[in-house]
């Protein structure tokens, strides 16, 4: 189907595409007479997540966490939680007034906020301020699922229900740092307040997510700290007792006395073992000087014995000498005392060898004055020795007993100070830990503050009406739905209307169309003209007379009217022209005198033929009516018409509306205007200028 096919389809069908949308655009704009006023407000939220400031420095740009907080952000806004508790702090405020107040809601909201709650719930729930009415309203709400106020959150209201409020738009605005929210309701006052509501709601869910984040992280690494100091100071108790109970000031300053005092111990007590040595071996050689009396005499009882008493004298001052280092001015006083106590010893000694000097000399001629002098001086020296000897033999045992405990202690007190440190450093992470989490608190504080740069305002003029939009898309909906009826019906017309599709469906050769009977006379004029002039041109008249056998599935589908037509024509033309009804009971008898002879036959639905019953034509032609459909009875007919008669007949389409049949026929003769011309032709892609056309053949003809 062509275009312009498609536009004389639809202005054939032009009440219906004009009356349809017209009722249903009436109808809409009627419906909506009583169409509420509906007023919208906004107001815009600068959150600084993508470009904002914080104890850390400027943020790096990261598109992705960026897009995931603005996504938590408007999801928390469009939360059913939050919408609930919005409904709720709404109706609240509403429940407090004790009149009609412009400022918070107009007159139809406040006369419908009376109707939802009964007298005797509202004094249940108001309470003395607006939070302990939220609370009261909340408590009540959550008893149970049947309540009044559940109902009413859960339900179509307008002003307090999640669905209603759901209408409130969230948006971010392109890239930046800013939200966006508007909402529109049918009350001005109660569309200002809403949005300041839900701006407070969640800007204080919004703070309370982001610090409840850090706050039970701070909450962990406090206990945990304390529980770190706590074990920290029971490992430096454990420290302190252990160092009083084993008398340590500095352990390892007191060991590094310790081993530099028995360096020298030792090397004393070498010197000692040496002196030692030397005097005994001198002593032995003068005590080989002295043989005889002196010798008896020296080592008599009264000489041994102040010999020792010598000896228990100056183990005694070694011993005191050892503890006056030790322990100050107090053992000074008792080292005089011996001092005092050996030089009588010794003077009471040097009296008893003073009777030994009767003798002059010695056996190997010494004097005997000088050997004893030197005798006294070395045992002297020599008791001094092993007084010194003894002292230190003594010392050293109590260094081993010293060293005996030092031992065990290092190992208790490395473990002790092993444990403190590993307290230490487990109580300075868990502290570390603690300060960054207070600094994120901290952080987290300061970033999650949402600044309102544009606050809500009152709207003072309605939204422009949709009743003429709404009219308007009823209007384009019904021409849809008519034109897509027309559409629709001529798709799945299967009749033989269209020429194409009848030669197509029939499998015919089209041999011309005739148009309704009722169009235009000097249309029908130029129809027949066309057919007169294809059937000339169709027959072989060198061969005389040239039958014609024209033919039909069904009665009335207009074989006599082409008939009668051809044959006035072509009488006009000087053809003689016979015209035969042939049938049965009138067969054909032979050859009339004549150029054409035009065969009429009857229906094929009711009609029994031979190959020798019917004339031998030189062309058959199938007159069908354009108003009806192809079926198989009709091509069994064909075939059995072509079989019989060997000849392929061609198709007269009879019928056929004048939009199909002038592109085989010709333009419809009749009057257009200028607009209407053009129109068409350009529809028809034909841009030529017509009358230049027939102007330049004017021209031609006078030359």
């Amino acid at each position: 189907m062509s275009l312009v096919h498609l536009i004389k389809l639809l202005l054939r069908n032009w009440k219906s595409l004009l009356f349809v949308p017209v009722l249903m655009a009436g109808s809409i704009y009627y419906l909506t007479r009583n169409e509420k006023k509906e007023y919208s407000s906004e107001t815009v939220i600068y959150t600084g997540i993508a470009s904002g400031y914080s104890l850390n420095g400027a943020k790096v740009a990261d598109f992705f966490a960026t897009s995931n907080a603005f996504d938590n952000l408007l999801t928390l806004i469009n939360s059913r939680e939050t919408k609930v508790e919005l409904g709720i702090t709404l109706l609240a405020r509403h429940l407090m007034l004790e009149k009609h107040d412009p400022a918070e809601l107009g007159w139809g909201a406040y006369e419908e906020v009376h109707k939802l709650i009964p007298d005797s719930l509202r004094k249940k729930l108001v309470k003395v301020d607006l939070p302990l009415t939220v609370a009261a309203i909340t408590a009540y709400f959550e008893s149970n699922d049947v309540n009044l106020i559940y109902q009413i959150i859960n339900s179509d209201q307008e002003f307090y229900s999640v669905k209603a409020l759901n209408s409130i738009e969230t948006q971010r605005i392109n890239l930046s740092d800013l939200i966006k929210l508007t909402y529109k309701s049918s009350d001005a006052a109660i569309c200002k307040h809403t949005l300041e509501m839900i701006i407070q709601i969640f800007i204080k869910k919004h703070r309370d997510l982001r610090e409840s984040q850090t706050t039970s992280v701070i909450a962990y690494f406090e206990e945990q700290t304390k529980l770190a100091y706590q074990k920290l100071d029971r490992a430096e108790l454990s420290f302190l007792d252990f160092n009083t109970s084993n008398d340590i000031i500095n352990y390892y300053e007191q060991t590094k006395a310790v081993a530099g005092e028995k360096e020298n111990l030792y090397t004393q007590n070498h010197l000692l073992e040496m002196d030692e040595k030397a005097l005994e071996k001198g002593l032995g050689t003068i005590n080989e000087n002295i043989k005889g009396r002196i010798y008896q005499t020296l080592y008599g009882e009264d000489i041994v014995k102040q010999r020792e008493k010598l000896s228990e004298v100056y183990n005694k001052i070694a011993f005191a000498e050892l503890l006056g280092k030790e322990n100050g001015v107090d053992q000074k006083r008792i080292l005089d005392s011996l001092k005092l106590v050996a030089i009588a010893v010794e003077g009471g000694i040097k009296e008893t060898l003073d009777k030994l000097y009767v003798k002059s000399n010695t056996p190997n001629g010494i004097p005997t004055k000088s050997i004893l002098d030197e005798w006294i001086k070395t045992t002297i020296a020599f008791e001094q020795s092993k007084a010194r000897l003894t002292v230190m033999d003594k010392r050293k045992k109590e260094f081993q007993e010293e060293y005996r405990k030092f031992a065990p202690l290092g190992a208790m007190l490395k473990k002790i100070e092993r444990q403190i440190s590993v307290s230490e450093q487990e109580y300075l992470e868990l502290l570390h830990g603690l300060n960054l989490a207070r600094l994120m608190q901290q952080n987290n504080q300061l970033t999650s503050r949402l600044n309102i740069i544009d606050p809500p305002f009152l709207p003072t003029k309605a939204n422009a009406s949709k009743r003429k939009v709404l009219a308007a898309v009823g209007f384009m909906a019904g021409f849809m739905i008519v034109m897509s009826i027309i559409l629709i019906h001529f798709l799945i017309n299967q009749t033989l209307q269209q020429p194409a599709r009848a030669v197509k469906t029939t499998g015919v050769k089209l041999f011309g169309v005739y148009p309704l009977v009722h169009e235009r006379e000097n249309f029908i004029e130029k129809a027949n003209l066309r057919l007169t002039q294809q059937l000339v041109g169709k027959l072989d008249l060198s061969v005389r007379p040239a039958l014609v056998g024209i033919f039909s599935m069904q009665v009335s589908e207009g074989k006599s009217t082409i008939i009668d037509m051809w044959e006035s024509r072509l009488t006009e033309l000087g053809y003689k022209v016979h015209v035969h009804d042939w049938n049965l009971l009138n067969p054909w008898t032979g050859i009339p005198p004549a150029d054409i002879v035009l065969v009429e036959i009857p229906a094929m639905e009711k009609l029994i033929f031979t190959q020798e019953t019917i004339p031998t034509f030189q062309s058959t032609i199938l007159v069908c009516r354009a108003n009806r459909v192809w079926t198989t009875l009709d091509k069994e007919f064909l075939v059995m018409f072509s079989r019989v008669t060997k000849l392929t007949p061609s198709l007269l389409l009879n019928g056929v509306e004048a939009d199909f049949a002038e592109e085989y026929i010709g333009e419809v003769p009749k009057k257009r205007n200028f607009i209407r011309a053009t129109v068409k032709r350009v529809l028809k892609f034909q841009f030529g200028n017509r009358n230049v056309i027939s102007k330049i053949r004017i021209r031609r003809k006078k030359k």
